[in-house]
């Protein structure tokens, strides 16, 4: 299955879900599905990257237990990132009103899908 159909059946999935993309570690854009503006996703996620990047790198420091995904919540959007093997990452994008539980739940059986595309 290709990576626009994995991510366009995330968003599609959850009320409240704006778009998602496949990042490189370093913010380049792989592949990604958006119901609006896709530049203004490519745009945000790749600063959202090294934001993740960082929270990613203090847990490491700090000796804390893997991260299952981290949540970075904006007064007009909330972003969920989950990373995948190999150095990349899966953004998904969502209104303030978004259903995150319902979220949680759907990024990982679609982290699960992504990297065995990889």
């Amino acid at each position: 299955m290709p990576f626009t159909a994995i991510l366009k059946e995330l968003v599609e999935t959850i009320d409240g879900a704006e778009g998602a993309i496949v990042l490189e570690a370093d913010g380049e854009a792989v592949q990604w599905f958006s119901k609006g503006n896709v530049e203004q996703l490519r745009l945000r996620a790749a600063y959202i990257a090294l934001t993740a990047q960082s929270c990613r790198d203090i847990t490491r420091q700090l000796n804390l237990l893997n991260q299952d995904a981290t949540l970075i919540a904006y007064e007009g959007a909330s972003f969920l990132i989950r990373h995948l093997e190999s150095d990349y990452m899966v953004i998904l994008e969502m209104t303030p009103t978004a259903n995150i539980g319902k979220a949680l739940y759907k990024i990982k059986s679609t982290s699960t899908k992504l990297q065995k595309e990889l």
